[in-house]
């Protein structure tokens, strides 16, 4: 099996199931589990042509609880671009029922993004922070059935809560997981964000800088990890962005063998994100039609 090689540019890419039990700081990957993370496709697949338009239900659920709320605002997005400047209305847009469903339409097996917009609570735990995901995949039949995320102000607060810092108003969030050609979650990835126009959005030391986290390995955010862990989560808070929102983006970097002495571009996504909203992506393996990237330039 594969151990955690602290190299010059981070460990080698690979998947397990926890952290090494030997390993009081958590932060290395169990041995006896690991394996070189499936980087076979790297570079070679592509974005997935929809077929016939298909009708499914979307069914919102909190990101952290697996609750549904009804009542939500909802813009979906078939074509997989949601912009800034984007408002909804619940006299026009979807709303969802009862078990927090809506029913959209999409092209079949293509990708679709969809924006749950704030709603007040009478707790954090029901107050309702915005959210937007991109790069879902629809299903390829009608009649199915697909799950989205909202993300109550509770969990939106529990990052930063739990790694001493305050997110400060009016930035942005935002998460998600690295997978790799098999579908796996991914340990060692370091995650980079870039504006459109190349500059880097660099981590600072202040409560009210950019932040850059990994979680533990358990699906809980953690201070001390220094890149994704086995469960391949991140999170980035603190974001500042254009009152009306904006595009980034956002880059994976990792080693991909033993031979390799630096980190090499593994995947590179341009996605949307909003002030108090939290931008959620899961990042597969880079593409032959990724968008130009602005940190392999």
């Amino acid at each position: 099996m594969m151990m955690a090689d602290a190299g010059p540019s981070g460990p080698v890419l690979q998947t397990g199931d926890g952290p090494d039990p030997t390993d009081a700081t958590g932060i290395a990957i169990d041995p006896a589990t690991a394996a070189p993370a499936d980087y076979a496709c790297l570079g070679m697949g592509m974005r997935p042509t929809g077929g016939e338009d298909v009708t499914f239900d979307l069914e919102i659920k909190e990101f952290r609880t697996d609750d549904t709320l009804g009542d939500l605002c909802v813009r979906f997005y078939a074509d997989n671009m949601p912009m800034p400047g984007d408002t909804c209305d619940p006299e026009s847009d979807l709303v969802t029922d009862g078990d927090g469903v809506v029913e959209v339409t999409a092209p079949a097996n293509g990708w679709y993004a969809y924006r749950v917009f704030p709603k007040e609570g009478p707790s954090p735990s029901l107050q309702i922070a915005g959210s937007v995901q991109i790069n879902e995949p629809a299903p390829e039949a009608d009649g199915g059935s697909a799950e989205g995320n909202s993300v109550s102000q509770a969990t939106l607060d529990l990052i930063p809560t739990v790694l001493g810092f305050s997110q400060v108003p009016g930035t942005a969030v935002v998460a998600g997981t690295v997978f790799d050609c098999a579908g796996d979650p991914v340990y060692g990835a370091e995650v980079r964000l870039y504006r459109e126009d190349g500059s880097p959005i660099l981590e600072g030391t202040a409560n009210a800088d950019p932040h850059y986290r990994y979680f533990d390995g358990d699906d809980f955010p953690s201070a001390d990890q220094p890149y994704t862990h086995v469960d391949g989560l991140f999170a980035t808070a603190n974001i500042p962005v254009a009152s009306d929102g904006e595009f980034v983006f956002m880059e994976l970097w990792g080693r991909l063998g033993e031979s390799d002495t630096e980190a090499q571009l593994i995947s590179c996504e341009r996605l949307p994100v909003f002030g108090d909203t939290i931008s959620i992506v899961n990042l597969e393996p880079l593409r032959a039609d990724a968008p130009a990237c602005p940190g392999a330039s």
